[in-house]
């Protein structure tokens, strides 16, 4: 793998912390997590497309136009499952369960031959299949302060959201080769807007702010999540192979519900210590194996949607 610079760390790093806040402000809100998800995004384009304003950048909509629809779709559904998931599930075990995504990543790479396969990366697949099957059957028992209304449904979405994520990286890095990150974000984003208004509109469960409380978490989660962790994280697929930027989205996975524990009391189930850590060192294992080589450039990046 070639040699990245400096700023494409930092983009991982600012990206994870913003990320990681993420489950805070869905914890202390008292909206409908879909809602949520689509101020989130609502607030965010704005602020983007100024962005790109701002930079000067003029690409026709058709630049990379089925990418971008397809990474809009994709997070649309990743958003509205996972965030719906918190309503029935602790944060540590919806975390760890939408954060399979990397696994899933590096095994289209491999039967993409965009990655190869070897014994270390494949018994980290193993492994975090093993820590997510723990977590999924034990999702029901020692939820610890969170009373959750139905495991199973709540497995099921944060499964589907993190399937949904593979899309979306995907997409992303393909965008991302003929598209600055600002408009590529600004146009994904504004997508999955669209996609998650019309959901609302037709179940008739659109609803604005009610209080001063709502608007400020609304704009928390644009600003920390959204603006600060998905965005840095899109501009590294510029650089780094698509299973790397999918792991480091793993931080969430240790720092949210520490997060969600310091600040609000609610302690991880009992499930998660043992679970968790399968989980994180098998995606690890993929992740460090992929850094090691066989990732093909920014040339192949438009083989990645389908």
């Amino acid at each position: 793998m070639k040699a990245v610079g400096s700023h494409v760390w930092w983009l991982l790093i600012i990206g994870i912390i913003g990320i990681s806040t993420s489950t805070l402000w869905i914890r202390l809100s008292d909206s409908e997590e879909v809602n949520l998800a689509l101020r989130r995004l609502a607030i965010a384009v704005p602020v983007l497309w100024m962005l790109s304003r701002r930079g000067g950048h003029r690409v026709a909509l058709k630049t990379s136009g089925r990418a971008v629809l397809i990474s809009g779709a994709c997070l649309a559904v990743h958003f509205g499952a996972w965030m719906a998931s918190l309503a029935h599930l602790s944060v540590a075990i919806s975390v760890v369960l939408v954060y399979v995504h990397p696994v899933i990543v590096y095994v289209i790479e491999v039967a993409r031959k965009q990655a190869r396969a070897d014994g270390i990366r494949l018994l980290g697949v193993m492994v975090a299949l093993t820590g997510t099957m723990l977590l999924a059957l034990n999702a029901g028992d020692g939820a610890g302060d969170f009373e959750q209304r139905d495991p199973t449904l709540g497995v099921v979405l944060a499964l589907i959201g993190s399937f949904a994520f593979v899309g979306y990286i995907f997409a992303g890095r393909a965008a991302s080769r003929d598209l600055p990150t600002s408009i590529y974000t600004c146009r994904a984003y504004g997508v999955a807007a669209l996609l998650l208004t019309a959901y609302l509109l037709t179940t008739g469960e659109l609803h604005a702010p009610d209080s001063g409380k709502e608007w400020s978490l609304a704009l928390l989660l644009a600003l920390f999540p959204t603006l600060l962790g998905h965005t840095p994280l899109n501009a590294a697929l510029k650089y780094l192979a698509p299973s790397v930027v999918s792991t480091a989205f793993l931080g969430e996975v240790a720092c949210a519900p520490l997060l969600v524990w310091m600040m609000l009391g609610e302690t991880p189930p009992d499930v998660f210590w043992i679970g968790s850590p399968l989980v994180v060192c098998g995606i690890v294992a993929v992740a460090w194996r992929g850094t090691q080589g066989g990732r093909h450039g920014p040339d192949r990046a438009a083989d990645l949607v389908p």
